[in-house]
């Protein structure tokens, strides 16, 4: 399973994470991806993380932490793919494997790695401005 994290200025880290993914987990996650990425994406200490409501997500360990760490959360509807235009960027990297083929995990996660570090970002441009269409398509289907 891989982490990621992407804005209207493109993707940022990638990163592996165990498949079983607990508190402490999503907390390295955290400290160590998401909050470099948001300074590599360049916003700095300005910035929102979105997750899903996961239980890994709202752990007590992790809840304190983002407390003590002033970190802003959306509050986000779990299972919302049709919301989350990150779910694109991940589309579009399956469809870049079903091309590549790879052969072995490492090819697996060598792909995924290339595929990620050289998304195009007029795709995350067009993603990020398709969300009030999005946003309202969902409000009109109930």
């Amino acid at each position: 399973m891989m982490w990621g994290a992407m804005s209207y200025n493109g993707t940022a880290f990638l990163t592996k994470v165990n498949r079983n993914l607990n508190g402490a987990g999503y907390l390295n996650v955290l400290e160590n991806s998401a909050i470099p990425s948001a300074h590599l994406l360049g916003f700095g200490d300005n910035f929102w993380i979105q997750d899903d409501g996961a239980p890994c997500h709202r752990s007590r360990l992790v809840a304190e932490w983002k407390a003590e760490n002033n970190l802003r959360c959306l509050s986000w509807p779990p299972q919302s793919p049709d919301l989350n235009p990150i779910e694109n960027v991940w589309r579009d990297v399956m469809l870049g494997l079903k091309q590549l083929r790879p052969r072995n995990l490492q090819e697996l996660e060598d792909n995924v790695c290339n595929i990620w570090n050289n998304f195009p970002i007029r795709k995350c441009h067009s993603y990020i401005r398709s969300m009030p269409r999005c946003v309202q398509a969902v409000m009109d289907a109930r």
